[in-house]
């Protein structure tokens, strides 16, 4: 997937947009986009997720016959079809995305149906929560996220323009890739991961009342996938089944792998560190912003007292020096500590110098491995 930049000039102002389906994901657009001037209609089959997301300010119910220049179908992926060319042959809607975190199988099927492919672009806003429902919705939950955007040959100019209007509107980053890449790509970044999540979590049905209370902070950063709403994602996986066999395969033969490991003691400590620097080095991978291509960066930190002014401080110092701060990390510090520590991203070529720069003013620096 690589990030594309978009002509505004292209791109419609949305005025009046429509929402099919308002649990978490549509809820939260009718918010996003509520707050930004702009007219929403909300329907859904069941009509008091559309009273608690119209209470919310998501949007007012869509009565039956209004037009909306854009429609957005955030319903469970089996259901997309259906709704794409409902909206099409009720000439509801000038042009339709979705929000479904599978892309193929819904076009499959709805080239099948009939639906009209010119006025409906393949979306996936990459964002959500463990919680579902209109009431677990947020304005912001796209601010700074992936909104995908997958166009087949016979989407219109239209549809796509409109569809990444909406992503912006919404606070998101459009990124443009195909069906197929997207799918096996979430298979491998979303889908995957939340199958693993769960498989893990279930192995402390297996352990007594008095164990259960040892799984630390670690265990539940890990599982924190496992809360996902269990029908919701039997259809996800269902629908990209394909590529999550094959990456759940070369998974399961990673592990494998270490297994026979363990079960030999010859060599367990070299195997460990391949497998958690081969995590390293994935990790690096990913991009701190939204969109963006990951760049290795040089990681300097510097411990800063708990008071105010220190952050401003350094990068006002650093500044001096003509060297740009490329990204800042968390200030990591105990509430009962004089100090903390702040890790700031520079160019690599530099880091090292900015180290021995700030430890001549009287800094407590170093470079992050």
């Amino acid at each position: 997937m690589v990030g594309s930049g978009w002509d505004a000039a292209l791109l419609p102002r949305l005025r009046r947009v429509g929402v099919v389906g308002t649990g978490l994901i549509g809820t939260s657009i009718g918010l996003a986009l509520s707050a930004q001037g702009v007219e929403v209609l909300l329907r859904d089959a069941d009509e008091a997720q559309v009273a608690i997301a119209a209470k919310m300010g998501a949007g007012q119910p869509w009565a039956a016959g209004e037009r909306v220049e854009h429609a957005v179908v955030a319903t469970p992926l089996a259901t997309i079809p259906g709704e794409v060319r409902a909206l099409a042959r009720g000439g509801l809607a000038d042009t339709v995305s979705d929000a479904g975190s599978v892309k193929v199988r819904p076009l499959v099927e709805g080239v099948q149906l009939g639906c009209d492919l010119s006025t409906w672009c393949p979306a996936h806003p990459i964002a959500g929560r463990e919680r579902h429902g209109a009431v677990s919705a947020r304005a912001d939950l796209f601010a700074e996220r992936v909104w995908a955007v997958c166009p087949v040959p016979h989407t219109g100019a239209a549809a796509l323009h409109a569809t990444v209007a909406l992503a912006l509107a919404c606070g998101a980053t459009p990124v443009r890739t195909t069906p197929q890449r997207h799918d096996e790509a979430m298979a491998t970044v979303s889908h995957v991961p939340q199958l693993v999540a769960s498989a893990l979590a279930g192995v402390l049905v297996g352990l007594s009342p008095r164990e259960v209370p040892l799984a630390g902070q670690g265990f539940r950063d890990t599982t924190r996938l496992a809360d996902s709403d269990a029908e919701l994602w039997a259809g996800i996986v269902e629908g990209n089944r394909g590529p999550i066999a094959a990456r759940m395969r070369a998974l399961g033969s990673r592990l494998t792998v270490l297994a026979d490991v363990l079960d030999d003691a010859d060599d367990v400590t070299a195997a460990v560190i391949r497998l958690m620097r081969d995590g390293h080095a994935g990790r690096a991978l990913l991009p701190r912003k939204a969109g963006a291509t990951a760049r290795s960066w040089g990681w300097v930190g510097v411990v800063l007292d708990d008071r105010p002014g220190q952050l401003a401080a350094i990068v006002g110092l650093i500044s001096t020096w003509d060297i740009n701060i490329e990204d800042v990390g968390p200030f990591e510090h105990s509430l009962d500590a004089p100090a903390g520590i702040v890790e700031l991203a520079v160019d690599p070529a530099v880091a090292d110098s900015l180290v021995d720069r700030l430890t001549s003013t009287g800094w407590t620096a170093y470079r992050r491995s």
